[in-house]
């Protein structure tokens, strides 16, 4: 398995940059987006990152891993920005107790392709990572986190589909 920094990727870099001017267009022809609930196993998450090392395509996507270790299900809500800060779309994913779920930026964007940000909120104590899945490597995206109290916000500063 190949795991590239994204600061050594300037092929990364570059499809950010191109791809910037025609996600921003897309995103604001959505005024709003509605929550869609969306819940996919870990082994999916397996085999999507097996995909992106292997496959030899320009499809490039940015999967948002939640962990509970709590001991009752929680339900993360989560919202897509475009680029310019519009939102792009919602979703929801249900963590079973002690387990794992994830989401992809497509999910959250309806399949549009973009570069952003996303928020997520759990009201319990989730833990989250993201991984950005291009053609040949992955990439372990920065997540930032803020606990108060029972309230768990997650912050990825950088999403991408395209």
């Amino acid at each position: 398995m190949k795991i590239q920094s994204p600061i050594h990727s300037p092929l990364l870099l570059c499809a950010i940059f191109l791809l910037l001017g025609p996600s921003v267009a897309a995103a604001q022809q959505v005024q709003q987006a509605e929550e869609v609930d969306i819940g996919r196993e870990e082994v999916q998450l397996r085999v999507d990152i097996s995909d992106a090392v292997e496959r030899d395509t320009d499809i490039a996507n940015t999967a948002l891993v939640f962990n509970n270790s709590g001991r009752v299900a929680m339900t993360v809500y989560c919202t897509a920005y475009a680029g310019n800060g519009d939102v792009l779309g919602r979703g929801i994913t249900r963590v079973p107790a002690r387990g794992v779920k994830y989401l992809r930026a497509s999910d959250l964007s309806d399949g549009v392709d973009f570069i952003g940000s996303a928020v997520c909120k759990a009201r319990g104590r989730v833990t989250a990572t993201s991984v950005f899945l291009a053609p040949g490597a992955i990439t372990d995206l920065h997540v930032k986190q803020y606990k108060r109290g029972r309230l768990t916000r997650m912050r990825f500063p950088l999403v991408a589909s395209y």
